[in-house]
């Protein structure tokens, strides 16, 4: 179960790097080549969703192999894996904002501005290696 675990954490950690290096691409686009390019905007959307996808994957395998609750929502995996001390508190606050986030760009993706994306594109995609990093720290000394 412990080699099963580390695995499936160990795939979706790959797919987060291999979506971030494809967002990394778009950094050298400006605001205004990001929104007229309906093909590249849709991409980055695609990408950034995916990667929340699979951080949330990672979190809910975690929860359900180690029984440590019955999360409701996707949020609430990423809370208990604060409280159980897995994920840092204050990283934790960052990464239930990229879930709530995940969920504007799944239902309310007519809502979700091409200057968001650029502003996450430039700014955040650090977040993500913070949570693979606390992550793998949570693999070396537990599983």
């Amino acid at each position: 179960m412990r080699c099963d675990l580390e695995e499936k954490i160990k795939t979706k950690i790959r797919i987060i790097q291999e979506n971030l290096e494809e967002l990394e691409k778009f950094k050298g686009l400006s605001l205004e080549e990001l929104k007229n390019s309906k093909r590249d905007l849709a991409a980055a959307k695609y990408f950034l969703r995916t990667a929340i996808e699979a951080m949330i994957d990672i979190g809910s395998h975690i929860v359900a192999k180690k029984l440590l609750g019955v999360p409701n929502t996707n949020v609430e995996v990423i809370q208990i894996l604060s409280e159980k001390g897995i994920l840092t508190r204050e990283n934790a606050a960052t990464f239930i904002k990229m879930v709530k986030y995940r969920d504007r760009l799944t239902h309310f993706y007519q809502e979700v501005s091409p200057e968001e994306i650029f502003d996450i594109i430039q700014n955040k995609l650090s977040d993500f290696k913070k949570y693979i990093s606390e992550i793998l720290t949570y693999l070396r000394t537990e599983i």
